[in-house]
């Protein structure tokens, strides 16, 4: 039969009267079974005084995140941190980070929370609007963002199931 059982393995023979036996070996795994999904949208809305004179690029990503299961819901806190490049009055091209919190609630028809169930959160995708008012003289510049994010939420269920590892016939 190969080699021997494990613990956790489990062997069994099957019978039959007009073919030779089997030998079926079992073994428990840990799997996740798939519940549900759900994109949930965030827009979020800042206003940042900065010393800048043009905006290159604006950067999101998801920082961060908690997840809280409720009747119907799955409630996510978290951080998007925008990275945003700027030019300065001088001419430099220069860095700065801001992380912006965020609460996020998400339908989820039929949900029980229990102990079993696990969630994943992924960030399909995360667009910056945005509009400078540019430093003068003295004054810093305003930038004033938004940004539209789209989440992927999925909900699974911890579960052992029992699979069949290797089949062996009988002489």
């Amino acid at each position: 039969m190969g080699s021997s059982p494990k613990r956790g393995d489990q062997v069994n023979v099957v019978y039959s009267s007009s073919a030779p036996q089997l030998y079926v070996k079992k073994q428990r795994i840990n799997a996740l079974i798939h519940q549900g999904e759900a994109v949930g949208q965030l827009v979020l809305s800042t206003d940042t005084c900065l010393n800048a004179i043009k905006i290159d690029r604006i950067k999101p990503k998801l920082l961060e995140k908690t997840v809280h299961l409720f009747n119907n819901k799955v409630i996510i806190h978290g951080i998007i941190r925008k990275e945003v490049f700027f030019v300065d009055p001088d001419n430099r091209v220069r860095f700065q980070m801001e992380d912006v919190p965020f609460n996020l609630v998400v339908e989820f028809p039929g949900l029980k929370p229990n102990e079993k169930l696990e969630v994943q959160t992924h960030l399909l995708d995360a667009k910056v609007d945005f509009s400078l008012h540019p430093a003068r003289f003295c004054l810093p510049g305003l930038l004033r963002q938004t940004i539209v994010a789209h989440l992927l939420v999925v909900v699974a269920e911890k579960r052992q199931l029992e699979i069949v590892t290797k089949v062996n016939y009988g002489r």
